[in-house]
């Protein structure tokens, strides 16, 4: 078997809501609000409530196929060809996600720490210890994540508490301001978020208990709609109208924390949960794109990938865009169709094909 290891429940809820998180927390409230404005926050929850059908879609789809993963199932539901076709694209939309935040992570320390050195440098230097973490398995890399995850979550609440002196929750009304056609097209960016719960497809094998993926996904899903629904409120609290305008809101919000001159400019908890998850995400991603290569290539072991699967990530990481604003370009206005588009259409198609098998061969 290409992966031995196990993970159990809590472990596999850790994993979805950090790669989820990792990316979204920072950036995704500016994109919401500028469609939604002092309604983004109903546009978060709404994805939530939206995304709980990704949810659905991916364990209802791995009870159907049990022991199989979102790669190895598609040759089943559409044939050897057009499933073959159609699980390479998830592999490469995979490595596609990994790639831009390998490129995020970068610029973000080479801006941060070390302005005068080659962007590429960071790069490899990230995918080399991923990739370290990746040839350990499944089992290494979701204990990592248990470190991680804490460290995240509560740099959130904290950030969220000592703001709270300076936030002012009249700026989230009056309530549906914008219209029901504006908060919907604001959800997009965060259900596009949430709706990477699909990679989730790759390791319900893995669950020591797979019957419990319906209860660890909506858990999942539950807990980072909730975080970003914090995030969201306190980012429009602060700023108002003018969270739109942001590339980071909720970093801009730890910046206006003054408690009695003494605890001020909290940057480094964003920081922390921003490096902690990043780098969770990244070696997440890198892992899923490997394992599901070396199932579409019919390999008995995925560990011979991960050094080509790095050089593809850094070349592409390279790549995708020439600045951080292309990129930012990319996420706020191609990502979310792009997306939804592997999260909810395709496994929304393949459901319906496979249960139309099922149907015919009963009837046959």
């Amino acid at each position: 078997m290409l992966e031995d290891g196990k993970i159990d429940g809590r472990q596999a809820v850790y994993l979805n809501i950090t790669y989820v998180i990792a990316t979204g927390l920072l950036g995704v409230g500016a994109i919401a609000a500028g469609k939604a404005k002092s309604d983004a926050w109903i546009s978060s929850l709404l994805a939530t409530f939206l995304s709980m059908g990704i949810a659905w879609l991916v364990v209802k789809l791995g009870s159907i196929f049990p022991g199989k993963t979102l790669i190895t199932y598609q040759e089943d539901i559409l044939g050897k060809w057009l499933g073959k076709a159609t699980s390479f694209l998830y592999i490469a939309f995979f490595i596609h996600i990994c790639s831009i935040m390998v490129r995020e992570y970068g610029d973000f320390l080479m801006e941060a720490f070390f302005q005068h050195t080659p962007l590429i440098v960071f790069n490899i230097i990230v995918i080399a210890l991923a990739a370290f973490t990746v040839r350990q398995g499944l089992e290494v890399l979701a204990r990592v994540n248990q470190i991680f995850l804490p460290l995240i979550v509560l740099s959130v609440l904290i950030i969220v508490a000592l703001a709270l002196p300076e936030l002012d929750y009249k700026r989230l009304l009056p309530l549906l301001d914008t219209g029901p056609v504006e908060i919907f097209k604001g959800s997009l960016a965060p259900l596009a978020w949430h709706g990477e719960i699909i990679a989730m497809g790759m390791i319900i094998p893995f669950l020591i208990k797979p019957s419990e993926a319906n209860k660890i996904a909506f858990k999942s899903l539950l807990v980072v709609g909730l975080i970003f629904l914090i995030s969201i409120a306190g980012s429009l609290a602060a700023f108002g109208p003018l969270t739109g305008s942001m590339s980071y809101p909720f970093l801009n919000t730890t910046r206006i924390i003054n408690i009695g001159n003494v605890i001020e400019r909290v940057e480094p908890l964003v920081m922390i949960a921003w490096v902690a998850g990043g780098f969770a995400k990244i070696t997440f991603f890198y892992y899923i794109s490997v394992l599901g290569a070396a199932q579409w290539l019919k390999l008995k072991d995925f560990r011979p990938l991960v050094l080509p699967v790095g050089l593809i990530l850094v070349s592409l990481s390279m790549a995708v865009g020439e600045k951080a604003l292309d990129i930012f370009h990319f996420i706020a206005h191609i990502f979310p169709f792009y997306g939804l588009f592997f999260e909810a259409g395709i496994p929304l198609l393949l459901l319906i094909i496979a249960l139309l098998r099922i149907k015919g061969r009963k009837v046959s």
